[in-house]
């Protein structure tokens, strides 16, 4: 809800479709492409190696997570929709980062925060213009 409001009022996302737009045969479908192409990759990448690798160097901290979380977020400056770089994106990206780092950090698995970043990805392209 913090994400979809941030959104949209940063006028990151267009407005909600409705439910009518929603299949769950081809929801399912759209959640299991992003975890293996976009999340799965993503959360290898960011949590299991660069905010393990902050943890351990600076300790177990909400700062590390937080920058570990901006690095995620930088990582998304060059994505649209809009003009590049796409602060906009830096900002969602960097907050849900620090969302999905604490998942793995207190879950201890990547599958966890791998997971829930397919689930906001596709809830966003699902349910959202």
């Amino acid at each position: 809800p913090v994400l979809v409001a941030l959104g949209r009022g940063l006028g990151f996302m267009g407005p909600f479709r409705g439910w009518a737009a929603f299949h769950a045969g081809s929801f399912l479908l759209l959640w299991a492409k992003t975890l293996a192409g976009v999340a799965l990759p993503e959360e290898l990448l960011f949590r299991a190696l660069i905010q393990n690798w902050l943890m351990q160097r600076f300790g177990f901290n909400h700062a590390t997570l937080a920058a570990a979380a901006l690095i995620f977020g930088a990582s998304h400056l060059d994505n649209g929709p809009g003009p590049l770089p796409n602060w906009r994106y830096l900002i969602l990206a960097s907050i849900a980062g620090f969302i999905f780092g604490k998942v793995f950090w207190k879950s201890s698995t990547i599958w966890s925060s791998a997971g829930l970043h397919a689930l906001v990805n596709s809830v966003r392209h699902a349910l959202f213009a």
